[in-house]
């Protein structure tokens, strides 16, 4: 399983509100059309409480069978819509190829 994880940081005239509407309602659906995709998931960040806040606002995780599928998926026109959209919301992305190493189970969670 190969894992895109990118790292996003709002565009500054949004509020974290507005970041996250478009993120979760349009942004996501044009994401969730890439060819090949096995998961996806946001992250938006919250109060980090006592802890220093993060460089980011959020990441997403997409995941991949393989390389070579998440290439195909990321060069498709859905992929291209994808990422053009990408503009609307942040301000800066860094992205993470993985590969995923699963210490604890799901199996039994709620």
């Amino acid at each position: 399983m190969i894992k895109l994880v990118a790292l996003v940081k709002k565009r500054s005239d949004l509020s974290a509100e507005a970041f996250a509407e478009y993120w979760l309602k349009t942004h996501a659906p044009l994401a969730a059309a890439i060819p090949g995709m096995r998961g996806y998931r946001i992250n938006i960040a919250g109060d980090p409480g006592d802890m220093a806040p993060a460089g980011f606002d959020g990441s997403a995780e997409i995941w991949f069978d393989t390389r070579a599928a998440m290439e195909a998926g990321l060069g498709s026109p859905e992929g291209q819509i994808a990422g053009d959209d990408t503009a609307h919301f942040t301000s800066a992305i860094e992205f993470l190829v993985t590969e995923e190493h699963v210490i604890l189970p799901q199996t039994g969670m709620a």
